[in-house]
């Protein structure tokens, strides 16, 4: 079998999206995908809520497998419904070896620590681009009880409406903003900042004007 010509091309996008249940973080991950409309996707969907994004569905490592190798390159829309560490981490592998394609992984604090990344997770992270993974997603409602790899390599960062304090703190010097701006946040409202550019702005899913935002540093 030919192997894919991996597309090099494709610059750095790693989005670390934080927020509580019905803050919008699924909400935006799937327009996002509606926009960019890119041909090859995986993602890790453990509540089973992709549909819309993603038409082949499978359950198990066999059927993953499976796929990704009749699919060596060309379009696919792939989601693994699962659950657990050692299932996220075959799926990351899975992620990394497949190449030229948009990543989403949802619900990272379940199958994360606050500790180091799971080797695989991590490695799709980093080296990613590389394989021409482009845009990745990394969702969470729970930043303080999630791996950092994420965040510590995102290009950009996202934040919700979250309840806990902890979370809210940490986002926040993230951010580099008072926590209070996150504490104010309302359902569907957000605060995103370009690591690139270090521009900080607020915004609401539901409209298309967003706002900047003056940083502590700033």
């Amino acid at each position: 079998m030919k192997k894919p010509r991996i597309d090099t091309s494709r610059k750095a996008d790693i989005r670390a999206v934080c927020g509580g249940s019905g803050s919008g973080k699924s909400s935006y991950v799937k327009a996002e995908l509606k926009r960019l409309k890119p041909s090859r996707v995986i993602i890790w969907d453990p509540v089973d809520e992709y549909g819309e994004a993603a038409n082949v569905r499978v359950t198990c490592r066999r059927e993953l497998v499976d796929i990704l190798r009749r699919y060596p390159h060309g379009a696919l829309k792939i989601r693994f419904v699962a659950e657990g560490q050692a299932d996220f981490e075959f799926w990351a592998k899975c992620a990394f070896a497949w190449t030229n394609a948009a990543v989403v992984a949802e619900e990272t604090a379940d199958v994360t620590s606050p500790s180091k990344a799971p080797p695989n997770w991590g490695k799709l992270i980093r080296r990613g681009r590389a394989r021409g993974l482009s845009p990745i997603f990394a969702l969470t409602q729970r930043p303080a009880e999630s791996d950092k790899t994420a965040i510590g390599n995102a290009t950009l960062i996202r934040v919700g409406r979250m309840a806990r304090n902890a979370d809210r703190n940490m986002m926040a010097k993230e951010l580099d903003i008072d926590s209070r701006l996150i504490t104010a946040l309302l359902p569907l409202d957000f605060i995103e900042r370009d690591m690139n550019t270090n521009k900080v702005k607020s915004g609401n899913l539901t409209k298309r004007k967003t706002n900047d935002l003056v940083t502590n540093a700033g």
